[in-house]
């Protein structure tokens, strides 16, 4: 599905890019690690809307990004090659299962600048990630879910007033939750109607209307 096409809102200078005869096509990408890693694939460094991405070159590549109109969860593959010792150290060392990534369309103008506003094409979670070290070369391989996996995770909240404070910090709502649990009610007049016992058994009652 064309990026012109798919309910994004290009801007109009992007517009104007993509629609010429010559396009000079750029991605980068974003992984929410502890230390941001802002990654594109051109050389040395190039900022965005005050945001730094490093260039890889060559030394990296995404896989197609597929979009499908029965809104499928579609996701993708990142493999970065040559990469610093430093990037290296997070993939080992930091949780990163469920953090947040993406990507994004750029294009740069005849001069080598970008041009205003590059659109996201991707936006999901850090899913496997594996790393091979010939000695070499070091390499990273790092698959991503796209969020709309996030339809198909259960939700699992119960009417517990922890879970109220997990959700909503101060909120008392349900406080009184628990101590209803096992409460016995009675019908009427508490001094007048015995209440009603579990298992099958009860007590004479009396009422008054």
């Amino acid at each position: 599905m064309s990026i012109t096409t798919a309910g994004r809102s290009l801007s109009a200078n992007m517009v104007t890019e993509v629609s010429a005869s010559q396009l000079s096509p750029i991605l980068l990408a974003s992984f929410s690690f502890s230390t941001l890693v802002r990654l594109w694939s051109g050389y040395g460094t190039i900022t965005v809307g005050a945001v730094t991405y490093q260039g890889i070159g060559t030394l990296g590549t995404i896989s197609p990004v597929e979009e499908t109109t029965d809104l499928s969860a579609r996701g993708i593959n990142f493999q970065l090659s040559g990469i610093p010792s430093a990037y290296v150290a997070i993939a080992l060392t930091e949780n990163y299962q469920g953090k947040e990534c993406s990507v994004l369309f750029g294009a740069l103008d005849a001069t080598g600048a970008i041009v205003a506003s590059p659109v996201t094409i991707f936006a999901g979670r850090m899913d496997v990630m594996s790393v091979n070290d010939d000695g070499q070369e070091a390499s990273i391989i790092m698959t991503a879910e796209n969020k709309l996996v996030d339809f198909r995770r259960p939700r699992e909240v119960r009417y517990t007033q922890e879970e109220q404070e997990n959700l909503h910090p101060g909120d008392l709502g349900l406080e009184f939750v628990t101590a209803i649990q096992e409460k016995q009610i009675y019908w009427g007049n508490a001094k007048l109607a015995a209440p009603v016992r579990e298992g099958g058994g009860e007590t004479e009652a009396t009422s008054y209307m």
